[in-house]
């Protein structure tokens, strides 16, 4: 059956099935999209961290630090307990200083290795209790800023509102 030929000027109509597959397939990345940019890490489950009414969202995460009552965790490892942070007088924790110097210097290697410069230091998310002493939080501080991650930010719950 030879076919027919199109005569301009006639109105196609479209096919229903093939706008609902488009619209099908659109949709599911767009919810695998939202599904992505969710939370960047987990928090720990005897830290109440503190809210947050900003909307800034760290763009990676490279190292985790957690502080809790008991101990200094590093990528889920203690390292030093942290009544001992709380009692030292000095301003650098040395266990803690050589956990994460060897971190930060894996941290180098691996982006010299991809061909990435590294300036501008380490990143580190700090996961505290919201009553964790001030002393403490400024000695694990000091310590990540001496061993090289001058890139700090704290984990928080983050609540609707505007940024300040």
């Amino acid at each position: 059956m030879p076919r027919q030929p199109r005569k301009y000027g006639e109105v196609e109509s479209l096919s229903l099935t093939a706008m609902m597959d488009v619209m099908t397939i659109i949709l599911v990345f767009l919810i695998k999209q939202v599904d992505a940019e969710g939370q960047l890490l987990t928090a720990a489950d005897n830290l109440t961290l503190p809210n947050s009414t900003s909307t800034k969202v760290p763009k990676e995460v490279s190292l985790g630090l957690v502080v809790d009552q008991n101990w200094v965790l590093v990528d889920g490892q203690q390292v030093v307990r942290t009544d001992s942070v709380a009692s030292q007088d000095n301003l650098l924790v040395d266990a803690l200083d050589a956990v994460l110097k060897e971190k930060r210097d894996q941290e180098k290697q691996a982006m010299l290795a991809r061909g990435e410069s590294d300036e501008g230091g380490g990143n580190v998310i700090v996961q505290l209790d919201k009553n964790t002493y001030y002393d403490i939080m400024f000695k694990v501080m000091a310590t990540c800023g001496y061993s090289g991650f001058t890139n700090v930010a704290f984990a928080v719950n983050m609540i609707g509102g505007e940024e300040f």
